[in-house]
């Protein structure tokens, strides 16, 4: 895939995330976290892809970081059990994951 694809994707990943999902819907939610962003922290926040965006000089080592972090934060959630629509907005390892994209964002935003 091309780095240009990998990126638009990476970032369409984050876009789903972030202390919006606070005052969002079931629904919302249930879409914007567990179909979209979901799906994109397997696969574009995948060290791999992190690496090719970090060598494209497309991210910096920050972001990098951050993001390996974010996808590692997300697996815990599932593998305790915790990647529950009802537990998005009580969960203090929920609010670390939704805070840790908000700093992404606003890292990207400020490039």
């Amino acid at each position: 895939m091309e780095i240009k694809k990998i990126y638009d994707y990476f970032l369409d990943t984050l876009s789903h995330c972030g202390s919006f999902i606070l005052s969002s819907n079931y629904d919302t939610i249930n879409y914007e976290i567990f179909e979209e962003f979901d799906i994109g922290v397997i696969t574009f926040l995948h060290k791999d892809s992190l690496n090719q965006l970090f060598d494209a000089e497309m991210i910096t080592l920050d972001v990098y970081n951050k993001c390996y972090i974010l996808r590692e934060k997300v697996l815990e959630l599932q593998n305790l059990g915790l990647w529950k629509i009802d537990l998005v907005k009580t969960n203090e390892k929920w609010r670390e994951v939704i805070i840790l994209c908000d700093e992404i964002h606003n890292i990207m935003d400020s490039k």
